[in-house]
């Protein structure tokens, strides 16, 4: 049976119209076309519709075959990066382990993200960040573009921020943030912004940490997210009253803490307030 009778079938099997199964990933004519053979869909748009179709790629082309591990790899990622944005390295390190003939088999893009991912390990599991700059240095070399190398270049800036070393910290935030394109993941793109605000603070350069900070303010507004907002507008209270902005300052610490109470992240909250309660003291000295 082919891949659109395979379709028809699994949906009819679901009671499901054609206009059901296509609703908010692509048109009903294309699956329409998919399902008299007249058309042979991507890996990304198969993946989507055995979603909705409750079902695995390999229910379509066999469980050995390059789609179906290619979906089980895509779905390993996407795993791995929710437990490496908990900072959850123990769990990512274990599903690395526990998927090596998958990871053997990953080529391209697949398999330059689990470099970077071991990369990531050696520094924050091992806690070895030489062995990770090193590693993360040759990775870059070999990842020529796309959003993986935008993330490379991140984690090596953060390594060298980690040993104090601003000036080539720095030096990597710029040549990631000069690679921008409107394409990319704003994730990663906020990410490199904070990251790059960070230590532009540490460097007490607050005008230009300041500037960079309302870039990435103006990213994740754009997207209506609250993605990271709480740690831009944190540092952009920190920098404010550095600069004797401190009014203002408070104002966005406030908003600060009113995001994170939000995300119900406690610690960052408690940090805050602490923040704002000296600030509102100080200022109440000085009227």
């Amino acid at each position: 049976m082919k891949i659109g009778e395979k379709i028809r079938k699994r949906r009819k099997e679901l009671k499901m119209t054609q206009a059901d199964l296509s609703e908010g990933i692509c048109t009903q004519a294309m699956v329409s076309r998919i399902e008299k053979k007249k058309v042979k869909p991507s890996r990304e748009l198969m993946e989507k519709l055995a979603e909705r179709l409750a079902v695995s790629l390999h229910y379509f082309y066999g469980e050995d075959s390059v789609e179906s591990r290619y979906s089980k790899t895509s779905q390993l990622s996407r795993l791995i990066r929710q437990h490496l944005e908990r900072r959850e390295y123990e769990s990512v390190s274990y599903l690395i382990s526990s998927n090596e003939e998958l990871i053997s088999q990953a080529i391209g893009q697949d398999r330059m993200f689990f470099e970077w991912i071991n990369g990531l390990l050696y520094a924050y599991r091992d806690g070895e960040s030489d062995k990770a700059l090193r590693h993360l240095l040759r990775l870059e070399e070999m990842t020529k573009n796309g959003e993986l190398r935008i993330e490379i270049i991140d984690s090596i800036g953060n390594q060298y921020l980690r040993q104090d070393n601003y000036e080539l910290a720095e030096k990597y935030y710029q040549k990631g943030f000069s690679i921008f394109s409107e394409w990319m993941n704003y994730e990663k793109k906020a990410k490199l912004l904070l990251n790059y605000s960070v230590c532009l603070a540490k460097q007490n350069k607050y005008n230009e940490c300041i500037n960079k900070v309302f870039q990435g303010l103006s990213l994740v507004i754009s997207k209506n997210t609250l993605f990271l907002l709480g740690d831009f507008l944190y540092y952009k209270g920190y920098c404010l009253e550095k600069l004797g902005q401190k009014k203002d300052g408070l104002r966005s610490y406030k908003k600060a803490r009113t995001i994170f109470d939000i995300q119900k992240n406690e610690n960052y909250a408690v940090s805050i307030q602490l923040i704002i309660d000296r600030l509102e003291k100080e200022l109440a000295e000085n009227d």
